[in-house]
């Protein structure tokens, strides 16, 4: 689904900057097609994961109970982003009008709390104003977020009765947002059927059953490596699937082995030519390998085609760091954070910038920001990082005193004796910091980042 929608600020920056004979190359061996990515692992056809979250209404809910009769509209968002109010206000009024016919509304906060308490209040609190009827849960701790692969808020999932996904749009866009309410029109009232029978590709069964068991094993940690086998047997199942390319080419990356990231992307790109995650991953291995001109002319094909996928303009402001363009490279990385300020990533890469100008200062600010918005979205990593009773509780008591020197053995001795000693490194590099060390903080910033990554796989 291609929506048009004007060019940000940002992307015509992006396009000023790009070789004019590139950009109209790449332009012209990437025709339209309707490939915009709404999540990282999911699309249309595919099953969307069941939730068990708490409710502003109290007690809990689940797809099961909350279910219309023929489609049911899931809508994530947030407090901090403006659109997801018009969202919400819009996503009333189609419930107010189609619930009698079988559809049902059921509205996800996505936002970083301190508590799940704070979350509903605040939920509530949107609830009451803007008088909406259908049911608003809270995703405290973010697992539904990261289940679908949220690349931006709002998000709308429309799924079927068994949970298969029939629409998706991401960030709430003005022509997008009146798609999706024809789609649900046409769907439910008959009124343009051409529109509510496109229901986007389906890759076989024996394919999603492959992919699937592929994105199981790598997140289970266990037995990571055969995702490999699993995504290449999806691609042998279905040869037009075009998501095992994009997960064994981000797989590779991870590993190291960037010709073959940079082969699946190009596989993916000639199955679909405007796939954001493809164009913006291949991109960044461009960047990485200093095609700097290359690789914009692909982020600004991939600006065109989806201005939501925040990956786009930090890579975007890491480019722009390499060639010595310090406020472009800033405004990047600001506009990453209003569309999406939980990709930790997104604060590696201003890291990385900064180290690359030789500012060991501000990129272990920039580090310990991604650090930190590791522990606010990773529910289990909040939960079971901080003891007070261990050694890294100890030095972080210490470093609150003031006893840096004694808060910093402390942490050592953690370290030793943590087998994923991220919270330890994160003190340690704030102890750093304190004692005005900023090359020793990043460089245990940096570990605390490299071992949450270990732990994830």
């Amino acid at each position: 689904m291609i929506r048009t929608i004007p060019l940000s600020t940002a992307l015509r920056a992006l396009r000023r900057a790009v070789l004019p004979g590139v950009l109209f190359a790449a332009c012209a061996v990437l025709p339209a097609t309707p490939a915009d990515a709404t999540l990282q692992q999911l699309q249309s056809g595919m099953e969307a994961p069941d939730f068990s979250l708490h409710q502003v209404s109290g007690g809990k809910g689940a797809f099961a109970n909350l279910k219309g009769e023929k489609l049911t509209i899931l809508l994530v968002w947030s407090t901090w982003d403006k659109k997801s109010e018009q969202a919400l206000a819009r996503m009333q009024k189609l419930y107010l009008k189609y619930r009698d016919q079988g559809l049902a509304v059921v509205a996800i906060k996505a936002d970083v709390q301190e508590s799940a308490d704070t979350a509903i209040a605040q939920a509530r609190s949107t609830v009451e104003r803007l008088k909406l009827t259908y049911p608003v849960l809270v995703d405290s701790g973010l697992d539904y977020f990261h289940d679908l692969g949220i690349i931006a808020l709002p998000t709308t999932v429309i799924v079927d009765k068994e949970r298969v996904i029939r629409y998706e749009l991401s960030g709430y866009p003005l022509v997008g947002a009146e798609e999706m309410a024809d789609f649900v029109t046409a769907s439910l009232g008959g009124a343009k059927p051409a529109i509510a029978a496109k229901k986007g590709y389906q890759p076989a069964k024996s394919a999603l059953r492959f992919y699937n068991m592929g994105r199981n094993t790598l997140k289970s940690g266990r037995m990571a490596e055969s995702s490999e086998m699993w995504f290449k047997k999806a691609i042998e199942a279905d040869p037009t699937f075009v998501l095992p390319h994009i997960s064994l080419g981000k797989f590779y990356m991870q590993r190291g082995d960037k010709a073959l990231a940079e082969g699946q992307f190009r596989e993916a790109l000639g199955k679909e030519p405007t796939h954001v995650i493809a164009l913006c991953e291949s991109a960044l291995l461009l960047f990485e390998d200093g095609r700097l001109a290359e690789g914009q002319s692909l982020l600004a094909s991939a600006l065109k085609a989806d201005e939501s996928y925040t990956p786009c303009y930090y890579y975007a402001g890491f480019a722009y760091g390499k060639q010595d363009k310090p406020e472009q490279a800033l405004r990047m990385f600001d506009e990453a954070e209003k569309i999406n300020p939980l990709d930790y990533n997104l604060y590696v890469y201003k890291g990385r910038m900064f180290e690359g100008q030789k500012k060991p200062q501000e990129a272990a600010a920039a580090y310990r920001k991604a650090l930190e918005t590791i522990f606010q979205t990773d529910d289990i990593l909040r939960r079971t990082q901080l003891n007070p009773g261990s050694k890294t509780g100890e030095g972080l008591l210490l470093a609150r005193a003031g006893n840096l020197k004694e808060a910093e053995l402390a942490l050592k001795a953690a370290l030793v004796r943590n087998p994923n000693p991220v919270r330890a490194h994160y003190e340690l590099g704030r102890v750093y910091e304190a004692s005005g060390d900023p090359h020793k903080a990043l460089a245990e910033y940096q570990e605390g980042i490299a071992k949450y990554r270990q732990g994830r796989k």
